[in-house]
């Protein structure tokens, strides 16, 4: 394995299979080239996506302060507490009520959402600098978010994904969760290996942040996904 100048663990020695960085001749991670032992999880043989990540996909071991740790689960949906109407007050008769007032005060119609969307797409400029590695002929996806907790990684035998990114080796198998809530779309990323953009601002590990329509969520090397939210 060999280091890009942004740290990455690339597969390829000309420019970084994870970032599209060119790499210098004989620049290796750490000076030596990495083996398969390294990039495994010492609790539990896990395979170590790279050298960067903290947490073990599996088991939750911390790499950087090498501590046991627990899988991060899925955190239920919270559903807000409905809000407290005051009883109305006690009237001997009817208000009249003008039509000025029913003009100039309609009833606000909340828009219903029916769906959301995820749009994945291949971006070879996601992070700004051009990248000569995307599959930028690779067509659209469109995925409808139907269950509450939808989780989006890299495509994998044997991992159930409601998001599958496939071709993008930057992306972690269990990479982000989207979930649907009443008070909207919230998207928590997993403790991926090379971190989540929501709108270009590195998310938090761990911290659910809500998603408009129209917004674009940057994974992997050059995986884009555009959030849209279909009315009925």
């Amino acid at each position: 394995m060999i280091e890009c100048p942004q740290h990455h663990l690339s597969e390829t020695a000309d420019y970084c299979s994870v970032c599209g960085t060119q790499i210098q001749a004989g620049q290796l991670a750490n000076g030596v080239v990495g083996t398969d032992a390294t990039l495994r999880c010492p609790a539990c043989n896990a395979q170590r996506e790279s050298a960067q990540q903290i947490f073990c996909e599996v088991c939750g071991y911390n790499f950087r302060t090498a501590t046991p740790g627990a899988p991060m689960p899925i955190a239920p949906a919270v559903t807000p507490a409905p809000a407290v109407t005051p009883a109305p007050p006690i009237s001997t008769g009817p208000m009249p009520i003008s039509v000025a007032d029913v003009t100039a005060n309609p009833t606000p119609i909340a828009p219903v959402v029916q769906r959301w969307d995820a749009v994945v797409s291949v971006d070879a400029n996601l992070y700004g600098t051009f990248n000569p590695d995307a599959p930028s002929d690779r067509p659209e996806q469109v995925f409808t978010l139907f269950e509450k907790q939808n989780i989006l990684g890299r495509a994998t035998p044997g991992v159930r994904l409601q998001i599958p990114i496939v071709n993008d080796g930057g992306v972690s198998r269990r990479h982000a969760v989207l979930s649907r809530e009443e008070a909207g779309l919230f998207v928590r990323d997993l403790g991926s290996a090379n971190g989540t953009q929501l709108n270009g601002v590195e998310l938090l590990a761990g911290v659910e942040t809500p998603v408009k329509s129209g917004d674009v969520l940057g994974v992997g090397a050059w995986t884009r996904i555009t959030f849209k939210a279909v009315q009925p």
